[in-house]
């Protein structure tokens, strides 16, 4: 598989904290995390002139340090859980995955009003998701200028944002209706059709050279079916486990639908994937790849 090394410029700054520094060893801060708020930090992260990583990016990372076996990078991408810029949206008995989201990377902030928070995503962004035709659904939320806030040296910034869509959010998701569910561009699911909710044999993911699993699926196959193998042996070797990478949804089919951004877990706690963590919490870990290592990888 083509690895994000040779996209890396070598180093030659200082590193700026423990965790960064696992994460960029031996290269220039092409990564940089960032804690807090989802909503909050995504705006800051363009502004950096970076990208939010998706499981893609940050996945790829994890592999590449298992294949290494360094201990430094197996402690920064194996054993810290990073949140994702990869979408999971309930309705009911359904979910949709979309891997590398425009309905997450393109946030630009959060909107306070007396009707209560919004999250801005770029109108731009919105219509990329959409069954074609599906735009109208989202007019009345629509605003040409709001003034929304994110998240630079642990204060809310204010700045005015323009051609924006608003999205109802409580702290813990975006919310969405039930047209707006059908009109996004990703598959449903039936959650009686995907095992979740506990960790997972290897051949409830992989078969051969294929994914299988509906949630790791939305993955490159080139990197998940190599991920699974190395995760699988490096967990029984360090911890004697068994069963991995279990997916865990949220608990209550909704009403309303909600829209989460997935979360990896630590090698250590089995590596799951999740979407049961609220968008806005003060423990969010999200990362940053410099746009041009980003670009990079995709070419």
């Amino acid at each position: 598989m083509s690895s994000y090394w040779t996209y890396l410029i070598q180093i030659s700054g200082d590193i700026m904290n423990v965790l960064d520094a696992q994460l960029n060893k031996g290269f220039v801060l092409p990564f940089q995390t960032y804690e807090g708020s989802i909503p909050l930090n995504v705006p800051a992260i363009s502004k950096d002139g970076r990208v939010f990583a998706g499981g893609n990016i940050v996945l790829g990372q994890r592999l590449g340090a298992l294949q290494l076996g360094d201990e430094d990078l197996i402690n920064g991408w194996g054993n810290n859980y990073f949140d994702l810029a990869d979408l999971a949206l309930v309705l009911e008995d359904r979910v949709k995955f979309q891997p590398d989201s425009p309905l997450l990377k393109g946030i630009v902030g959060v909107v306070e009003t007396s009707d209560g928070s919004y999250v801005a995503v770029d109108a731009r962004a919105v219509d990329v998701i959409l069954k074609k035709g599906k735009y109208g659904l989202f007019k009345r939320q629509f605003s040409e200028s709001e003034v929304a806030h994110y998240l630079r040296d642990g204060k809310k910034q204010p700045e005015v944002v323009s051609n924006v869509i608003l999205f109802p959010y409580d702290g813990d998701s975006i919310k969405l209706t039930s047209d707006q569910f059908n009109a996004v561009d990703a598959t449903a699911i039936k959650r009686k059709n995907i095992v979740h909710g506990r960790d997972l044999e290897k051949n409830e993911i992989v078969k051969g050279d294929k994914v299988t699993h509906p949630a790791w699926k939305m993955y490159d196959p080139k990197m998940i079916v190599p991920l699974v193998r190395k995760t699988f042996e490096h967990n029984k070797k360090a911890y004697g486990y068994t069963d991995n990478m279990g997916l865990y949804l949220p608990d209550e089919p909704q009403d309303n639908a909600e829209g989460r951004a997935l979360c990896v877990g630590r090698l250590y706690i089995r590596s799951w994937l999740g979407a049961r963590y609220n968008l806005g919490i003060d423990s969010c870990r999200s990362v940053g790849v410099a746009s041009v290592v980003a670009e990079g990888d995709a070419r």
